[in-house]
């Protein structure tokens, strides 16, 4: 979109409307032509932000549609107060659009009140460049981690500044990133984070720095974890959905990528580029859940946009009809105006017993059953439940009613909790030595978990003879400390090295179901846990890849079915949808607190989980109600009849039932 001249056909613009050009001789109080595109920026539902340099000002669009059909911008932000804006992001947690006016010395924050973008933070001074921690020297990159936090790179005092939430105007950074102990840097431009993973364009020093989290403000020592080489001169960088890096590499007129960037060994160069179109001063880079890339061609005004579509079909080359028909219908189902999110709800496949016993594993779909409400379109139940071995006998039942609800054309989905092949505590994370030999077929751990792995199949075929697709989530919640499989609060290189071999391990045991085992009816739910406390790490640390991965989620316990702590979570439900990936809560519910499961756990309203929906996970294309149970003498009220107006939730138009 843009083009120097309308006369330039050079690279035709897609853009006849003037309003819709980047130009050089307009007057920008008049309409939304643009001078000098450099910074980009795209929130959970799409809306682009692009910042204007010359013409002082961020303009926005609601969608790539919306950009891509030549509409004029549909909103202007700062106009009148910023001298020289390079690049944006996004708290998604507060709706601020934080803006770095380099030329001004400063960073400002805006919100929408009352329709009107309003400027709410400045930090720094205004016109006045200084080295304190309340003070910038040109600010340039921008990013917002899962907590908050407002990272900026100080590009002519050679340090990037953490600012702890909430930012407030005027506030001192808690502490800087300055490289110490990796030489120093030298003009930090573009800055992109993921997770606890913090990407640093260091352009003179012809390189891009990895720091791996989490930042423990103030005063942590922060070594990178990783350099990725290759480049001349880098401005900006951004993690696409497939979970490469992308580097402005504006020395070669280029943009070069690096795969598997967050968990990946340093690189000295990069594994492709693209050029196509690019002029001597490409800056800003972003990328789309869709997988598109924008580049804002700075001296040419224009962005140029280039389409590479997420994967939509299974990880496995060979699936089957019936799995890539599932995968399908998730993909579509965010467009839906009725029957958008597919309900379930778990079966407690460890209470054996007959189909009619209310009290056995089939009791609360028994009971809605009964109640004549309309039945959840998924059906759920525990891997482990299933399988047959020495000394343990399968729920057959249980198994036989799941493989009869996939035939009948309905959505089955299966978790999957295996025993620790270390032999040590179910609850306690094990050794990254132990993730890696997981893998090792010449040792104990191996061993262990090729056996594991060919029980697991065994029953998984049962579901591929009967025809039957499932959504498999195996080694759920690793985000968390409470699995063997979980995150052990590893930081900086060590964390670094967890992820590598975490990953590692998921995808072998993806290649062994799909690949070695010929399983074409699987795919593979990437599930994360809520991030409400601290031994919780952001939900994407451990993502493998798209291409290991087929839908992802998050399990949530929470009367408000609020994500994190504050504000829904939504920087989690962002990190999440913008994998390109159909989202589902896999798990939801109330809390465990005292307001929440318990004595009064029948009082919780079903509804919130519609009402969420609306207003903050419009994505969802699934969600499944856990059971209902009592352990250690205490009530755990989840299972969809057990609470109250779950009719009305199975009524509502939004909800996909049988």
């Amino acid at each position: 979109m843009g083009q120097p001249a309308l006369a330039d056909t050079a690279f035709a613009s897609r853009c006849a409307d003037v309003n819709a050009r980047f130009g050089g001789n307009v007057d920008h109080s008049q309409d939304w032509g643009m001078s000098g595109p450099s910074g980009i920026a795209i929130d959970p539902r799409g809306r682009l932000y692009v910042t204007d340099y010359g013409g002082q000002r961020v303009l926005t669009w609601p969608n790539f549609e919306a950009l891509t059909s030549c509409k004029p911008a549909d909103g202007v932000i700062g106009a009148g107060e910023l001298s020289g804006p390079e690049s944006v992001a996004i708290d998604v947690r507060t709706g601020t659009v934080f803006v770095s006016d380099t030329l001004s010395h400063t960073v400002k924050g805006y919100r929408k009140i009352a329709g009107i973008w309003t400027k709410t933070v400045t930090l720094g001074t205004q016109d006045v460049s200084g080295n304190a921690f309340t003070q910038f020297n040109f600010p340039r990159g921008l990013a917002v981690d899962p907590n908050g936090r407002l990272f900026v790179a100080d590009d002519s005092n050679n340090r990037v500044l953490i600012f702890n939430a909430p930012v407030t105007t005027g506030a001192a950074a808690a502490d800087s990133i300055g490289a110490g102990a990796n030489g120093g840097f030298n003009g930090p431009k573009g800055l992109a984070m993921t997770g606890h993973t913090l990407f640093v364009a260091d352009y003179y020093k012809n390189r891009v720095l990895r720091f791996t989290g989490p930042f423990d403000t103030p005063a942590q020592v922060y070594a990178a974890s990783g350099s990725f080489t290759g480049v001349v001169h880098p401005v900006d960088v951004a993690v696409h959905p497939d979970g490469s890096l992308l580097v402005t590499d504006q020395g070669n007129r280029r943009i070069a990528r690096y795969s598997s960037a967050v968990w990946s060994a340093s690189a000295a160069a990069p594994v492709s580029t693209f050029a196509d179109y690019i002029s001597p001063e490409p800056l800003g880079i972003a990328a789309d859940r869709a997988g598109s890339i924008y580049v804002a061609d700075y001296s040419s005004w224009r962005l140029l946009i280039r389409d590479e579509y997420v994967k939509t079909s299974p990880v496995s080359a060979v699936s089957s009809a019936a799995a890539k028909s599932l995968l399908s219908n998730l993909h579509a189902r965010p467009t839906r105006a009725v029957d958008r999110v597919a309900i379930g709800q778990q079966l407690i496949t460890w209470l054996y017993g007959t189909k009619a016993d209310p009290n056995a594993w089939y009791g609360d779909w028994l009971q809605l059953e009964q109640l004549g409400y309309p039945l959840p379109e998924i059906m759920g139940g525990e891997l482990s439940d299933l399988m047959s071995y020495t000394g343990f006998a399968p729920n057959q039942d249980a198994l036989d009613e799941l493989i009869r609800h996939g035939q009948a054309g309905h959505i089955v989905t299966l978790v999957w909790h295996p025993n620790n092949p270390t032999g040590g505590p179910f609850g306690t994370p094990i050794s990254t030595l132990n993730l890696q030999n997981m893998i090792n077929d010449a040792t104990t751990v191996g061993t262990k978990w090729q056996t594991q792995l060919n029980r697991a199949a065994a029953v998984l075929q049962q579901f591929k003879d009967a025809g039957v697709p499932v959504l498999f989530r195996p080694l759920h919640e690793q985000n968390g400390n409470f699995f063997w499989w979980g995150h052990n609060g590893a930081k900086g290189s060590a964390l670094r090295s967890r992820q590598a071999a975490w990953v590692a391990m998921w995808r072998d045991m993806v290649t062994e179901l799909t690949v070695r085992k010929g399983l074409d009816n699987l795919l593979f739910i990437y599930g994360t846990n809520q991030v409400d406390y601290a031994q919780v790490a952001p939900p994407m640390t451990y993502y493998p890849g798209g291409n290991y991965t087929d839908v992802v989620s998050i399990d949530v316990y929470n009367e408000q079915l609020n994500l994190a702590g504050g504000s829904r979570g939504l920087q989690h439900y962002a990190a999440l949808v913008n994998t390109g990936k159909p989202f589902g809560l896999a798990e939801f519910g109330q809390s465990f607190g005292a307001n929440g499961t318990g004595a009064n756990g029948a009082a919780w309203d079903a509804r919130t989980l519609a009402n969420r929906v609306r207003d903050s996970y419009p994505r969802t294309v699934f969600a499944t109600a856990w059971y209902s149970s009592v352990e250690n003498n205490h009530p755990y009220v989840f299972a969809l009849p057990d609470v109250s107006f779950t009719l009305e939730l199975l009524q509502d138009v939004l909800i996909d039932t049988q």
